[in-house]
């Protein structure tokens, strides 16, 4: 609000000055100011009057100093109306609205209580983006000139408003102007193109019902091609292909205009994109097909080249199909199943957690091969030792060393092949030393020998010891060691199918050969003093058998041969660097895993020692807790419960299961306490001569900690984790547990602060160095 100060006109032809003249007289008497305008106005300062002419004609005086900033021709006194006619003094106090005023658009109106001023226009040339800042008045010099009756120009600096910005996270500005092209499209589309578009509707239920089986001879098609069944993987493939074509013409070429409109529109968007995606997908996987029936095609015609050389070729077309799996993997991913049909709805998700799984196992198969080839010698001549172990009397690194062989490979064939007729108590009587074993299989035998070599739980130690065995007793040297499980021939049986033993009159397929070669070996044929020669007739049977194989049965083997280094039933140890480091990356030489600081580890390793085969009946159930103290430090409970479900009268497999049990924690865990165990006789352990050599690989790696005074549980360190290990004894038909109690060697809190207060305090507050994550890694053992 501007409060307007009255203007007061003047008559006479003098001006009031403000200066102080010295000479004029000092008085305080009133009637003296009523005098005629010639004499001094007795006022407490001095005046005097400065003598002012005015007229149409007078030259502008230069004393008058313009300070507008834009100079413009000034008025004649006579276009100002107040000076053609007598304006009384008028007092006047006036408040002025300016919100009203720019409400009024440019017009500003004001009501006096005695007459009415009507507004004089503001001149037009307003500055822009300026802020209007208040006129402080400037000592200067006294000017005068003609009062111009103008209002002031009156700049508003009006603060800014904005509406704040809303942010939808699913509308990115790029899809913004699809969309709002094609909602306005829709809306100013005539009629027949609505039409157009219930015709799509109409039409989907046949893109679905071609899609759905497209997909159904597409999974026929790959499941043949995997089985090598050419014939029927080309038959379904093409009618795949030409259910697809029909879907093709109705999305992408009869409705493409309009189902690209129609994509960008959220609502319908997912519905068009999705079922692009299955069509992708389909013709992506139809692709990938072509490649690996070609390669089977190829293998096929191959017929007098080695086994590893057609796999060879196999494996070269999967990997170049394996890129098309993976698309059309990406793409199924990227499908929103309810758009499906409810019926198919379960159906598409187990199809899409099967195929993922299938991609994968692809990728590792091409590996696989490869792998096969470099333990095949590749180029190069190489001997390699085979452990046969039984897995129904369970050793560290699978089961017992019944039987072992010497293989010589070059560029992928088997050049020989020689299997001791008494496995691996052939080579007694040729070792020159005398060894003390590890104390438990003291229980067995006094002296360390090869088919008790297997004690240690990471296999390529054990292939070390394994090799030095035999290269002592054989006057030989191996380049690797494999240790092949008694069910991997149960897995080849089951790609091969049975084999004939002509000389033992055997039939054995992959159900009855492990109950067979068991009843011979030690039932019937104890006098014979070759018993396991039958396992170098099943052995060349099978060799036989894999050197003629077919290419339907190739990627069978290769898919089994995968499956039993995933589980530890083949582990491989070579000591050729480059192949073992590729062996070691996918898990398949059965080391000990290094976890890293701060991690968690566990493995509970059972060492059968006069049970027999009693494993082939034994339940095994592994239990873990862990409880986080105050202070951050960890206490560990392992329980491990056997069950014996055998028949005490069952030959073999009736026998008591006596097992040293280890049990392996981060190195440096502190055993709290132990129960449950079962010591052996003292008198049942077989007492080493005084002059036998301790094994400087087993002093080496096992150091001995300590004996926990109450149960007599041994504490070792061996491969950078500590051992617990003590007996267990489970009688045929009953069960037994064991368990230890432990701290670990770390804590989950940071030791620097320590209490759960700042523990909760650095969570909330987004801390992670204050605060240790937790992590268990459990490594399985081969054999269980």
């Amino acid at each position: 609000m501007v409060e307007k100060k009255p203007k007061k006109t003047v008559q006479s032809s003098t001006v009031k000055s403000q200066q102080t003249d010295p000479s004029s007289p000092k008085t305080s008497s009133k009637k003296t100011q009523k005098k005629s305008s010639q004499s001094a106005p007795p006022v407490k300062n001095k005046q005097h009057y400065v003598p002012v002419r005015f007229g149409s004609s007078l030259p502008a005086s230069s004393h008058i100093v313009d300070l507008s900033t834009k100079k413009t021709q000034e008025p004649s006194l006579e276009a100002i109306q107040s000076f053609r006619e007598k304006i009384g003094t008028i007092v006047e106090r006036q408040t002025i609205d300016f919100a009203a005023t720019i409400r009024a658009s440019k017009s500003m109106t004001e009501h006096a209580k005695k007459e009415e001023i009507l507004p004089t226009p503001v001149t037009p040339s307003i500055p822009q983006k300026k802020e209007a800042r208040p006129i402080r008045p400037k000592k200067r010099r006294p000017s005068f000139r003609v009062p111009n009756m103008r209002l002031p120009s009156v700049h508003l600096s009006l603060p800014e408003f904005r509406l704040p910005t809303v942010s939808f996270p699913s509308w990115s500005s790029r899809r913004a102007m699809p969309i709002a092209f094609a909602i306005g499209l829709l809306v100013l589309l005539p009629i027949p193109v609505f039409t157009t578009y219930q015709n799509i509707r109409e039409d989907s239920q046949t893109v679905i019902d071609a899609s759905t089986g497209a997909f159904v001879s597409l999974q026929e098609s790959t499941t043949a091609a995997l089985q090598a069944d050419t014939g029927t993987a080309q038959r379904a493939l093409q009618e795949a292909l030409s259910q697809f074509a029909t879907a093709e013409q109705f999305v992408e070429k009869d409705h493409r205009v309009l189902t690209n409109i129609l994509s960008n529109i959220p609502i319908l968007g997912d519905h068009i994109t999705s079922r692009r995606a299955i069509l992708s997908a389909g013709q992506q996987i139809a692709l990938a097909n072509t490649y690996v029936i070609k390669g089977l095609d190829d293998a096929e015609h191959a017929e007098d080249i080695p086994m590893t050389e057609r796999l060879a070729i196999i494996t070269n077309h999967l990997q170049q199909a394996l890129p098309q799996y993976k698309e059309a993997q990406r793409s199924l991913i990227s499908v929103n199943p309810s758009v499906l049909p409810a019926e198919q709805q379960k159906l598409y998700k187990e199809f899409l957690l099967l195929y993922s799984a299938l991609v994968d196992d692809l990728g590792d198969m091409t590996d696989l091969s490869r792998v096969v080839y470099d333990v095949f010698g590749g180029s190069d001549f190489r001997r390699l030792l085979v452990l046969f172990q039984n897995n129904n009397e369970i050793r560290p690194t699978g089961g017992f060393i019944g039987s072992f062989a010497m293989v010589d490979t070059q560029k992928g064939e088997i050049k020989d092949i020689t299997i001791p007729g008494g496995g691996s108590y052939d080579i007694q009587g040729q070792l020159e030393e005398y060894l003390v074993p590890p104390i438990p299989l003291q229980l067995v035998n006094g002296r360390w020998e090869f088919q008790d070599v297997n004690w240690f739980f990471d296999f390529p130690t054990t292939a070390r010891k394994a090799e030095h065995f035999v290269e002592s007793a054989e006057g030989t040297t191996f380049d690797g060691t494999i240790a092949v499980n008694a069910s991997v021939i149960e897995r080849l049986l089951r790609v091969l199918g049975p084999v004939q033993a002509s000389e033992y009159d055997m039939l054995l397929d992959a159900d009855t050969v492990l109950p067979t070669l068991q009843s011979y070996v030690e039932d019937g044929h104890a006098e014979d003093e070759a018993p396991k020669e039958i396992l170098t007739a099943v052995l060349d049977q099978l060799l036989n058998a894999m050197q003629d194989i077919k290419p339907q049965q190739l990627l069978a083997l290769l898919g089994e041969l995968h499956a039993a280094l995933s589980q530890k039933e083949i582990q491989v140890a070579l000591k050729e660097p480059a192949s073992q480091a590729r062996l070691a990356s996918f898990g398949w030489t059965g080391s000990i895993v290094k976890t890293v600081a701060r991690q968690d580890y566990l493995a509970v390793v059972a060492t059968n020692v006069q049970g027999q085969k009693s494993d082939a009946r034994i339940v095994q159930d592994i239990e873990h807790t862990a409880e986080v103290q105050e202070n951050g430090s960890v206490i560990e409970k392992v329980l491990v419960r056997r069950t014996h479900t055998g028949d005490p009268s069952e030959v073999h497999y009736g026998a008591s299961n006596i097992t040293y049990m280890r049990i392996y924690v981060p190195e440096g865990a502190v055993l709290l306490d132990a129960g449950g165990f079962t010591y052996p006789p003292e008198e049942a352990f077989h007492v080493p001569e005084e002059w036998y050599t301790e094994d400087p690989d087993l002093s080496r790696i096992e150091h001995e900690v300590g004996i926990h005074r109450n149960t007599g549980t041994r504490i070792t360190n061996e491969f950078g984790k500590t051992s617990f290990g003590n007996w267990m004894i489970v009688p045929a038909g009953e069960s037994q547990e064991v368990w230890v109690t432990y701290r670990l060697p770390f804590s989950v809190v940071d030791t620097r602060q320590g209490s759960q207060q700042h523990m909760l305090s650095s969570f909330l507050t987004h801390q992670p160095d204050a605060v240790s994550r937790y992590s268990l890694f459990i490594q399985k053992k081969s054999g269980v």
